[in-house]
């Protein structure tokens, strides 16, 4: 059962990172990477971004405290010595998944789940890409797909408080997206390059 999630997350990850989703709902707010990201978790990914992998092509942790059940993948490919990818899984609690791709170089991604039966996938194919999955509460699934050859960074943020929220993104070269969720809300985004789109939804 749990290897079947954890490749449910990953093919779903690949389907949204090559731009085959192609619906759209959002606000109209303005918002930026992180936000409403608890600041334990920013601290976490800050900490992850301030490593030095030197001449290791790709670093990786995973940290799982009082947890049964869960299954936590880190998949990392790199171009070469200076791919300097970056991933890190924290979890705690029962039957999460978390998934994690990475292909190119300067990537970095972080999922940190709290609570039970939450699934989260992140992805990222190219450079110079952040993404985030935070999730306290349960039952919730989290997908962040990113595409980015264009030189630009990108960066995505999905924070889950609650139970019951479903979070999609895309996203390209330059987009700078945040969501934000407070129970039993849902969220689709397709982002073409460089908007910046913020959603908060709270019950």
């Amino acid at each position: 059962m749990i290897t079947r999630d954890a490749s449910l997350i990953g093919l779903t990850c690949l389907y949204l990172s090559i731009g085959s989703f192609n619906s759209a709902i959002a606000s109209d707010l303005e918002g930026s990477f992180l936000h409403n990201v608890n600041h334990d978790v920013v601290n976490e990914f800050n900490d992850l971004d301030l490593i030095s992998s030197r001449d290791l092509d790709n670093y990786s942790e995973i940290d799982i405290s009082d947890s049964s059940g869960s299954i936590a993948i880190i998949q990392q490919h790199s171009l070469g010595t200076s791919a300097n990818n970056k991933a890190k899984i924290k979890q705690n609690g029962s039957s999460n998944s978390a998934y994690i791709g990475q292909i190119g170089k300067n990537n970095i991604a972080l999922i940190d789940q709290d609570g039970a039966n939450n699934k989260a996938a992140i992805g990222q194919l190219g450079a110079n890409s952040d993404a985030l999955i935070s999730q306290d509460g349960d039952n919730n699934l989290a997908v962040i797909g990113q595409a980015n050859y264009s030189g630009q960074n990108s960066q995505l943020s999905i924070a889950q408080k609650g139970h019951g929220n479903t979070a999609y993104m895309v996203g390209s070269g330059g987009d700078n997206l945040g969501i934000s969720q407070n129970g039993n809300d849902f969220a689709v985004i397709n982002a073409s390059s460089s908007m910046r789109i913020h959603i908060n939804q709270a019950n």
